[in-house]
């Protein structure tokens, strides 16, 4: 990730199993379970994006998705 995006974009593993987490991150834990998605979840921007499998390659389609919005509403 830092070697595609540089200090744009970064990843954090959320276990919302541990201790403290669903609590820190209650909106996102309650969309998630609202819409009935399936862990694990990738998460852009606070936006459910993915459910049910980790993939690396659709994570960086997202991100790259998500940086290229930004820089567009910026313009």
């Amino acid at each position: 990730m830092r070697n595609r995006f540089g200090e744009n974009a970064e990843i954090h593993y959320r276990d919302l199993d541990a201790p403290g987490v669903r609590e820190e991150h209650a909106d996102t834990a309650e969309r998630i379970e609202t819409a009935g998605l399936l862990l694990p979840v990738t998460v852009v921007d606070g936006a459910p994006t993915y459910d049910g499998a980790i993939s690396y390659p659709a994570i960086l389609r997202a991100v790259q998705e998500r940086l290229t919005r930004l820089a567009e509403l910026a313009e």
